[in-house]
């Protein structure tokens, strides 16, 4: 019996058979941010700086930048302005 090895299983023909429109970007499903992004990006829609949204949220400055590094991620945003322009546009923040 000829059986297909780890890397055979893993590498092998699963993800293959999507369809082409499964794996399309055309309506990319919105970013997963957590509540506490959500709150850090309000923040940052309001232009507040890491130590405003440290301070609002009772967090540590590191914990904050954290978390805007996670929403320019998650957004696929270049920088802080980037990161609500694309918000605004998927709905995630109202300015």
């Amino acid at each position: 019996i000829d059986r297909a090895g780890p890397s055979e299983v893993a590498h092998g023909d699963f993800h293959d058979g999507l369809a082409e429109e499964d794996v399309t970007d055309d309506n990319p499903a919105r970013p997963a941010l957590s509540p506490r992004e959500a709150e850090v990006l309000a923040l940052l829609a309001e232009g507040a700086p890491n130590k405003v949204i440290a301070r609002r949220l009772n967090i540590s400055v590191h914990t904050a930048k954290f978390h805007v590094a996670a929403i320019l991620i998650k957004l696929g945003a270049a920088n802080r302005t980037d990161a609500i322009a694309i918000a605004m546009r998927q709905g995630l923040v109202l300015v």
